[in-house]
């Protein structure tokens, strides 16, 4: 499992980070060469808007990987022990359902004729090559999801009781045990 993890977290932040750097790079070369010689680059807001989505969806991949998604996670905050793990790998099936559908659903938009006949307006690429970036984003979602939802259910129940707090006080770098807890009101001093 580990070295599977491995290559699939070089391949996430492969995708991510290129297609981040080169919708950076390419913003810079385009301004620079305009204010430079005059020249515009018809295509490069197109390409930089292209290259941004496909960061978005393969970042959504590297963010899950670290478990850094917005989540509403009051039950399995509030419960300890086995009924904490039930709501965790509940989560977890929830996430992998979700991914396979949108996955599925992206490969198939790829797959219509729409898809094979419509190209951009400034590029002039098929559409399928711009919306392969969803499909291959969520079909990394999805390995990603299944990966962690086997890890969840392999994992012991009492290692799943992390203190919150602690773990968000972590987050933002303070250190838990800095933080005292003031029961003096402002206006008793």
């Amino acid at each position: 499992m580990r070295t599977f993890d491995k290559y699939l977290s070089r391949v996430e932040n492969f995708l991510a980070g290129a297609s981040l750097i080169g919708a950076t790079a390419l913003a810079v070369f385009a301004v620079l060469l305009r204010n430079i010689t005059g020249d515009v680059l018809f295509w490069s807001e197109e390409a930089i808007i292209y290259l941004i989505i496909c960061s978005t969806f393969f970042g959504a991949v590297v963010t899950l990987r670290h478990n850094e998604h917005v989540a509403v996670d009051i039950m399995p905050t509030l419960l300890n022990g086995k009924k904490k793990k039930f709501f965790v790998v509940l989560g977890g099936l929830m996430t992998l359902i979700y991914a396979g559908f949108i996955a599925y659903l992206s490969w198939a938009l790829i797959s219509e004729p729409f898809s094979r006949t419509t190209i951009t307006p400034a590029l002039k690429l098929p559409l399928w090559v711009v919306e392969l970036s969803l499909a291959v984003g969520m079909t990394l979602f999805f390995i990603r999801a299944a990966e962690m939802l086997i890890r969840a259910i392999k994992a012991p129940a009492e290692e799943l009781d992390k203190d919150v707090f602690a773990e968000e006080a972590a987050a933002v770098g303070i250190d838990v045990n800095d933080i005292a807890i003031d029961d003096t009101k402002e206006g008793d001093r």
